[in-house]
């Protein structure tokens, strides 16, 4: 029974100690701004994958309005929502994406003009375009995957501190509570390993705060030897340190509710490219397989969604994997059935889509 009150109240003197102001205030300062600045642009980046992924579609459906309908009206529809998508990206992104969107941007006010004129002669342009897309859309991929990887080599840094912390607080119980140096001093030791982990996913400049705390770790181990009282007094501003580092990580380290929508929404776009591709394979004449091939494409998008999505959406899109095995099935025995069931599957993932704007 003392043990735990006095358990207790250690833990509350650790908490009164968190108050100490024991890492400089401009370096606090410099965390916290730079976990902002790491998540807004990954934020970005993610609203230009988004927004790129959805000019594609569109630019997709252009081509199959004009290559497969004969519809230059919709064609010219599908190209001005192109424009709006672009626009959009141009918004989010960075200046080297910027640069591509600005020349795709061109690129269709030119295929634009080429349908208005020569209508069906237009189409071979529109392909070329859809290439130049892809093309963005995979630079704009690429740069979200750098950023992502900045943002989780923060989480790695922040985990670790939060490991050495727990360390630290066990060398303080030991300490306070079983009056057993020694035990303090294994403890330290654990707390020195997670220090080494966290120092090294840290930037440059986050790492000399961190080898600060790793030379009081010494420090306070050093100290343990000796004089007690002083080891005390040592473990409590090492503890206080690593607070303050915890407190710049911790509220930026995570992806946001905002951000997983964002990979949702990116997939059942993308899944909506697939089948549109596969519709076009499937109605010029290319192999059976190739069209085969985006069919399975649009599945994989779909399943990567399957545990992320709220209950209704999961039953849409365990429909729309039934859906394009049945497309698969008419493909196979070139049933009449093919152009309707393609036509079905676009419906229903053009709403998917709709549902999680």
């Amino acid at each position: 029974m003392k043990k735990t009150i006095a358990i207790t109240l250690l833990v509350f003197a650790l908490v009164i100690s968190y108050s100490i102001s024991a890492v400089p205030a401009a370096e606090q300062a410099y965390q916290t701004k730079r976990g902002e600045c790491v998540e807004k642009n990954w934020q970005q980046a993610l609203k230009t994958q988004v927004a790129l992924a959805k000019a594609r579609v569109a630019l997709i459906e252009a081509r199959s309005e004009l290559w497969l309908n004969k519809n230059k009206e919709a064609a010219l529809r599908s190209l001005e929502e192109v424009k709006i998508y672009l626009n959009e990206a141009y918004q989010s992104a960075d200046k080297t994406t910027r640069k591509r969107i600005s020349d795709l941007e061109n690129q269709v006010e030119t295929v634009k003009n080429a349908v208005q004129e020569k209508g069906q002669q237009a189409a071979l342009d529109l392909t070329n375009l859809v290439y130049r897309g892809d093309a963005a859309l995979s630079a704009a991929i690429a740069e979200t995957q750098v950023r992502a990887i900045v943002l989780r080599k923060s989480a790695a840094t922040f985990t670790a501190l939060t490991q050495a912390k727990a360390a630290q607080l066990k060398a303080k119980i030991a300490l306070e509570i079983d009056q057993a140096p020694e035990k303090a001093k294994l403890a330290l030791t654990e707390a020195e390993g997670y220090l080494s982990e966290a120092k090294a996913s840290a930037t440059q400049r986050t790492g000399q705060g961190i080898a600060k705390l790793q030379s009081q770790t010494r420090e306070a181990k050093k100290a343990l030897t000796g004089n007690v009282k002083e080891a005390r007094g040592k473990l409590d501003t090492l503890i206080a340190h690593t607070d303050k580092q915890l407190q710049a990580y911790g509220t930026r380290i995570k992806e946001s509710k905002e951000a997983n929508l964002f990979h949702k929404r990116y997939a059942y776009i993308e899944a909506q490219a697939a089948l549109l591709k596969a519709q076009f394979a499937a109605s010029t004449q290319a192999t059976i397989d190739q069209a085969h091939v985006y069919l399975e494409e649009a599945k994989v998008w779909y399943s990567r969604t399957r545990n992320q999505g709220e209950k209704t959406i999961n039953k849409a899109v365990v429909n729309m994997e039934k859906r394009i095995n049945e497309a698969k099935i008419t493909l196979t025995e070139k049933s009449k059935d093919a152009h309707r069931k393609f036509s079905e599957l676009l419906i229903k993932a053009a709403e998917i889509v709709k549902g999680e704007e």
